[in-house]
């Protein structure tokens, strides 16, 4: 069985650490997590992982950290780097996309990320089709699920092993394509138009900067723009829409969070729910003083807009996958499947799947 593995030590260093309380996640607690990750790999028999080299070393750390942890499982998959060309090391997003796309080519089942919406922006790009189990290590993290490390490794593995057998934990989540200037590109979970013609530090944080925002996913409970626009008009996930957030002097006002614990007010003049059908066009209104504004995709700063120029964004559905790790184990103890890699092959009889949702208990487990 193999996974994927991509780790992004610079996903929360920028300078949004300097407004709002964004934790720093430190290279020693990425080890940590990564360590952890190989913990749950291991337990469900995962022999070989590949993993995004880049200049922290991180993966390396992890395995210096488990060969002086008392516990530490005896065997533990073989981790190997991508091979990748100059430096031999991912250092910004090219890289990550990069390596998603050789750990693709090489039948990698699912793909364990520590970074930002960036980060796993960068692994789609280079990766479609790939399985997510993203891990919170990033500013906002929108994207990513609340998962201990160690449960997120187990589910992974146990997902690799039998695919078909938790196919029905993985969701979908849909995603925005937008078209400008210079070509497409997806975000995962928004695309803002901020007022100023300049790229130079990419994340967003000041909020009389936002122009305009539309969200592949409108929940108050995150902050950045997902949780701004569901404080405007929260959607359900699953439903399948997406939100275009106009913002400007005379709206109605909001509070919304902009980035973890700075809740701020914006004033919101219109909001309009849109489909897989549906094209929003950006600017939706020029501003007074016609001067450039610039486009963001999931929070990087990366398209100027000049006057004249317009940017048009879709939501794509079913779109990525993710699995749910959580009801992958869930399921996994339900159908005896937690059991010791060595006894993987002689598990005893279980219920169907699809009868899992009405049955608890151990006769829930077992005939």
């Amino acid at each position: 069985m193999l996974v994927g593995l991509v780790v992004n030590p610079g996903a929360s260093r920028d300078v949004r650490r300097l407004t709002s309380l964004a934790r720093t996640v430190d290279a020693v607690e990425q080890a940590n997590a990564v360590a952890r990750i190989l913990c749950g790999l291991a337990a469900t028999g995962v022999g070989r992982v590949l993993y995004m080299p880049e200049p922290t070393h991180v993966v390396e750390r992890a395995r210096e950290l488990l060969a002086v942890t008392r516990g530490a499982p005896a065997r533990l998959p073989d981790t190997v780097p991508v091979r990748l060309p100059g430096t031999g090391e991912a250092r910004d997003a090219a890289g990550t996309a990069r390596s998603a796309a050789e750990m693709g080519a090489a039948g990698a089942a699912a793909v364990l990320t520590i970074g930002g919406d960036g980060t796993n922006r960068a692994v789609a790009t280079g990766w479609p089709d790939a399985v997510f189990v993203p891990l919170p290590g990033g500013t906002n993290n929108a994207f990513a699920l609340r998962l201990d490390p160690t449960a997120a490794g187990q589910a992974a593995g146990l997902y690799a092993a039998e695919p078909a057998a938790f196919a029905g934990d993985v969701r979908r989540r849909p995603y925005l394509r937008a078209e400008a200037p210079g070509g497409s590109t997806l975000a995962l979970v928004d695309v803002a138009l901020v007022r100023g013609g300049w790229v130079g530090a990419h994340a967003i944080w000041e909020p009389e900067a936002l122009a305009e925002a539309v969200v592949a996913r409108a929940d108050p409970t995150v902050p950045g723009l997902a949780g701004v626009a569901g404080a405007a008009h929260p959607v359900r996930d699953g439903d399948g829409a997406g939100v275009h957030v106009v913002f400007g002097p005379g709206g109605r006002p909001i509070l919304g969070q902009i980035g973890p614990g700075q809740v701020v007010e914006l004033r919101v003049t219109a909001t309009t729910v849109f489909g897989p059908g549906d094209t929003v066009t950006l600017p939706a209104h020029r501003a007074a003083d016609g001067g450039p504004l610039t486009l963001a995709f999931d929070g990087e700063r990366e398209v100027v807009l000049r006057p004249g120029q317009r940017a048009t964004v879709r939501l794509v559905t079913p779109g990525v996958r993710v699995l749910d790790g959580a009801a992958v184990l869930v399921r996994a103890a339900r159908m005896g499947r937690l059991v010791p890699p060595a006894m993987a092959g002689d598990r005893a009889e279980t219920v169907d799947s699809g009868d899992l949702a009405d049955r608890t208990g151990p006769a829930a487990t077992r005939r």
